[in-house]
């Protein structure tokens, strides 16, 4: 939105900082909330489920309110990214929370602007600027730190398979966005995020099925702890807290939207150890500091193309 726009449009500070909460408080409470559900469901079930939930409330809310139907070419991109990036970030980011602590998974999550920046550095084939160089020493210095936290029950360390599962979404994430700017996507952003939620939640769902995951499903297991968990997920997670972020996006600027990058992993640490009961050791502190510092040092740099995770 243009600046003359954005002046017109001076919205109540009640509503920015409710806004701002949401994308900041919302999402960094999400990584727990999907530790809780896959505690007692199948991890990729359990992905494929909210996705499919929330992104056909997001795709009937846009709808009704007479947004055009999605063309063929609009579904085809929605293919390509619902399963590239909804389905290969969420489902190992699901798989691995059964492993690892909603706190470090988060951590490693907030990656993701420095993957971006380095996969925009690496089209350009310019040299590689000072705070991107930085911003990449410290992100991998903070997953190598993370690697030394002792790990839950009896593992005296984190798996690495884990690791390597949550590190793999986030450049799955990543590419995704260099990609999503390339195709057609319809002009709606949210009847773009519902068909690229019901795309990646079909796709989820498809493979629990196919890999046997679904069989671990019992109805008897999900809770009202489980039920609520899931519910905020679906509706708290994705539906209210991407919709506060387009809401920023029209009234401020990219470069204060983008901070939720290092304010979700904080968020998400502090509430896995406060009502979680996870561990917080000065592995995982170091970890965080580390990650945090790259990620702040890259969108100092350039912080105009950071994309939100619903």
């Amino acid at each position: 939105m243009h600046s003359t726009a954005i002046a017109q449009a001076t919205p109540s500070r009640v509503l920015r900082v409710l806004a701002y909460s949401a994308i900041y408080v919302l999402w960094g409470a999400s990584f727990l909330g999907i530790r809780v559900v896959v505690a007692s469901m199948p991890p990729l079930l359990a992905a494929g489920f909210r996705f499919l939930v929330a992104g056909l409330a997001l795709f009937l809310w846009a709808l009704a309110r007479k947004v055009p139907f999605p063309k063929i070419d609009e579904w085809r991109s929605a293919l390509i990214l619902g399963v590239g990036m909804f389905a290969c970030d969420y489902g190992p980011l699901f798989w691995a929370e059964k492993r690892v602590a909603s706190g470090i998974a988060a951590v490693i999550s907030a990656l993701i602007p420095v993957w971006i920046a380095i996969f925009e550095w690496a089209r350009s084939r310019r040299a590689m600027p000072k705070r991107l160089l930085l911003g990449t020493v410290c992100g991998v210095g903070g997953v190598a730190a993370l690697s030394f936290a002792s790990g839950h029950g009896a593992q005296s360390r984190i798996e690495w398979l884990p690791m390597a599962a949550l590190l793999f979404g986030t450049f799955a994430w990543a590419f995704g966005t260099i990609w999503s700017q390339k195709v057609p996507l319809p002009k709606s952003k949210p009847m773009a995020a519902g068909i690229q939620m019901l795309v990646g939640g079909t796709a989820l769902t498809m493979l629990s099925f196919a890999t046997g995951d679904a069989r671990g499903f019992a109805m008897a297991r999900v809770t009202a702890g489980v039920a609520l968990a899931m519910a905020y997920l679906i509706v708290g997670a994705s539906i209210l807290a991407f919709t506060a972020y387009v809401w920023l996006l029209g009234h401020d600027s990219p470069t204060r939207v983008a901070s939720y990058a290092y304010v979700n992993p904080v968020v998400a640490v502090l509430l896995g150890w406060s009502l979680g009961g996870e561990k917080l050791s000065l592995e995982i502190v170091l970890g965080m500091l580390l990650v945090l510092a790259g990620v702040m040092a890259v969108l100092g740099e350039k912080r105009g193309n950071s994309r939100e995770r619903a």
